[in-house]
């Protein structure tokens, strides 16, 4: 009967851990470059149920079947599928067309790896993303630049007819991304630099991949897994109450 317990608590906690995804890609379906994340759960190894023979059976235990011991979140991926890009004609925005492709930003942990693309020039005209932390390019941070800088499908960056740099893009599989928040990212991986030839779009941003509708689906869904478990967790309480107070009260 406590075998119950645990396995709706299990289940209770797998939802949970569901739901706080679904409602960070929620939050976050309006942050450029944005890819959301989903989970999946795996179920605890079952437990065999053997019945112990009797003096009167043939020596040995009999097979009585399976019995299930819950749920645990196994793992957590990312949606590498492309937002939608929007036209904004702004200098600093630039999208990223290749999947699984980052910019690089120099941070005080070091170096760190986004697609958000909504960037902007500090009045020294280094170009930055819209936390402050410098862009690089081959050459390092990049600029200065005046506001009417271009960059080109491959990441040239060219102002007022002088080359400038080039945006170091590096390619990074999604098992090898740490999020850390800001929409940044660290790897736990070597990275590559990227080798294609075109992965940028400039006066254009990169929307979240997250199905706003798809969203709300799972998570009605994933709330009445919970309340499943809960209602699982209070018929065994209950049972176990009336157990204690009522099967084992001494007459």
């Amino acid at each position: 009967m406590i075998k119950g317990l645990y396995t709706g608590a299990a289940g209770m906690l797998a939802a949970q851990t569901q739901s706080e995804i679904i409602a960070d890609n929620v939050a976050n379906i309006r942050t450029p470059g944005y890819k959301g994340e989903e989970s999946s759960n795996k179920a605890f190894p079952e437990m065999l149920m053997m019945r112990t023979s009797t003096e009167n059976e043939i020596p040995g235990n009999t097979l009585i079947g399976g019995i299930g011991t819950g749920v645990v979140v196994d793992q957590i991926t990312r949606m590498n599928v492309q937002g939608v890009l929007q036209t904004t004609d702004i200098p600093t925005d630039l999208a990223l067309t290749a999947e699984e492709v980052f910019l690089v930003v120099d941070t005080p942990n070091g170096e760190r790896y986004t697609r958000n693309g909504q960037l902007q020039l500090n009045s020294e005209g280094m170009l930055q993303t819209a936390d402050g932390y410098p862009v690089l390019g081959e050459e390092g941070p990049i600029g200065p630049l005046s506001k009417n800088f271009q960059v080109d499908a491959q990441g040239g960056i060219t102002d007022q007819g002088v080359t400038m740099d080039r945006l170091r893009l590096v390619q990074i599989p999604a098992v090898g991304l740490l999020r850390e928040g800001q929409s940044l990212y660290a790897s736990n991986q070597p990275v590559q630099e990227f080798a294609g030839n075109e992965a940028v779009l400039q006066g254009t941003l990169e929307g979240s991949n997250v199905n706003l509708p798809g969203q709300m689906v799972k998570m009605i869904t994933v709330m009445r897994a919970y309340e499943a478990n809960q209602k699982v967790i209070q018929t065994h309480d209950a049972t176990l109450e009336k157990a204690v107070n009522e099967i084992g009260r001494i007459v």
